[in-house]
Order: structure tokens, then C-alpha cells, then sequence
């Protein structure tokens, strides 16, 4: 009779075993896409993942679970061994990485907005959006940071983002994103371009940001080839500061003006091409 129930109990506890393995596959299966069985021992072996897809059965015993591989290997392990077994989108060593799966740029008007994918992410800070044009495109040249968009730290599903560079310069822009990790570490993206067309009409746009310290943008286009002056002066009319004083190309222009060496005030930007002039008012607040 006592053999008769250790037989019962053993069939009973395999079915049991098989259940509750099955339940948990399913259940954590649903909640994110799963990649890797990861197995830890208790008898100071090292823990080990292996992937799902190479797994052909799984087998039980009163004693052992049976992994059969697609190779037709196979390999047991003792449950008396098995600290812990979890079905896992990682394998426990190296985390997913920030993976990029679109990265494209267009213009609308004045804009050039920029749209990126990612399929999946991992201790991801966020990304710097940055910009230079490709006539200046050289290796030793500094890109331009536009902004900073936080990213979504962890996550198994894929994530849209987006950027409005409301000022571009004429010409062949390039972009990037530099992808920042929590702890520091960064890579950058592959490159896209884009042509933004040369403006209709003479632009002096106001400055931003307003009020400013002690730095601040100054954005202008030019319809037509031409020399130009850009300048700063103080309320009284004195010349504080000359930004612009050369030929430029028909296109559109980002300058920074750097006050730190100016008392707070107000302050004029005026812009001279031609017959064309125009006057922006700026507020320094320190």
C-alpha cells in the first residue's frame, strides 16, 4: 500500500510540476515577449540562459528535468539543484540594448521635425538631438545640440519620439541622436539628411531666450547673396558688440550672443543688408 502511494504521490507531484511550469510560461509570456530560459543553482554552480528557440522539449523524471535541444543534444539538471528557473526577454548577462529601429527627418515650411523608433530600451537617460550642416561636415567639427528628450528608461515595446527644429539653417542639414545611458556611457545614431530651401523674404526673428543670461540665439534669413552687419547696441546707441560683419550666402542663420561681459539691461540687435534693415529688442537679467 505504501508503494502504491509513493507511486501516486510521484504522478501526482510531476503532473503538478508540469502545471505549475506551464502556468508561469503562459502567464509571463503575455506580459512581455520571452527569450531565454535562466536557470540558478543552489550547489554553487554558475547560473545559465539558455534561448527558447534552440529548446525542442522538456522532459521530466522523479528526479531531473530533461532539456532536448534542436541540435539533438540534450541536458539535465537535478530539481534538487535548481534555486530558481525564470522565462526572461534577457539572458540574464547582457541587458537589451537602446535598439533604433527608425530614425528619419522632414521639412514642413520652416520646420525640420525628426521621428525615431525604438524597439526596445535599457537603463536609457535619453537622447541629445544634434545637428550640422554638410557643406561643414567634417570630422573635426563640432556638432550642434539642439535639446535634450528623456527617454523611457526600461522597456520591452516599442517607443516613438519626436523633435521640431524650428530654425534650421539653408541647405543640406545633417542629424544625429546621441543615445545616453544612465551611468554616462552614450553611442550615437547613424546620420540623417535633409534640404531645407532658401527663404522668400529678409527675417530678423527675436531672439530666444528672452530675457536672456547671460547667452541667447539670434535667428535671421536672407532671401539673396549679400553683405551683412548684425550688431548689438545699449540704450543709449553705443556699439556693444559686433556678431556679423562679412558676405554670407542666401540661407538662414543662427548666431549666439554672449553678454557675460555686459552689465543687465536692455539692449538692440540690429541686422543691415542692403536697403534692409531691421531692429529686435533684448532684455539682459542677471
Amino acid at each position: 500500500m505504501g508503494k502504491y502511494m509513493n507511486v501516486v504521490s510521484y504522478i501526482c507531484y510531476e503532473k503538478w510540476l508540469k502545471l505549475i511550469l506551464l502556468v508561469y510560461f503562459i502567464s509571463t509570456s503575455q506580459l512581455t515577449p520571452q527569450t531565454y530560459l535562466n536557470l540558478s543553482y543552489n550547489n554553487g554552480d554558475p547560473s545559465n540562459s539558455t534561448d527558447l528557440s534552440i529548446i525542442q522539449k522538456i522532459t521530466f523524471s522523479s528526479t531531473d528535468i530533461t532539456f532536448l535541444l534542436t541540435d539533438n543534444s540534450s541536458v539535465s539538471k537535478a530539481f534538487s539543484i535548481i534555486d530558481n528557473m525564470a522565462f526572461s526577454p534577457t539572458n540574464g548577462s547582457n541587458p537589451l540594448p537602446v535598439e533604433l529601429v527608425s530614425f528619419t527627418a522632414k521639412v514642413k515650411g520652416k520646420t525640420v521635425t525628426i521621428f525615431w523608433i525604438t524597439e526596445t530600451e535599457v537603463d536609457n537617460y535619453g537622447f541629445d538631438i544634434e545637428r550640422k550642416l554638410q557643406r561643414t561636415a567634417k570630422e573635426n567639427e563640432n556638432w550642434l545640440k539642439l535639446g535634450f528628450v528623456e527617454g523611457h528608461g526600461n522597456s520591452n515595446s516599442p517607443k516613438e519620439y519626436s523633435f521640431a527644429d524650428d530654425n534650421p539653417p539653408s541647405g543640406t542639414i545633417l542629424y544625429r541622436l546621441k543615445q545616453i545611458d544612465t551611468d554616462g556611457s552614450f553611442a550615437y545614431s547613424d546620420v540623417v539628411s535633409v534640404n531645407v530651401g532658401i527663404p522668400d523674404n529678409y527675417v530678423l526673428k527675436q531672439n530666444y531666450p528672452n530675457p536672456f543670461n547671460p547667452t541667447t540665439n539670434i535667428v535671421y534669413y536672407l532671401p539673396v547673396d549679400g553683405f551683412i552687419t548684425l550688431k548689438i547696441y545699449d540704450v543709449i546707441g553705443n556699439e556693444v558688440a559686433k556678431l556679423v560683419n562679412e558676405n554670407k550666402k542666401a540661407g538662414r542663420y543662427v548666431v549666439t550672443f554672449n553678454g557675460s561681459n555686459l552689465s543687465s539691461g536692455v539692449y538692440f540687435c540690429r541686422i543691415t543688408s542692403g536697403n534692409y534693415f531691421a531692429i529686435i529688442k533684448m532684455i539682459l537679467i542677471k
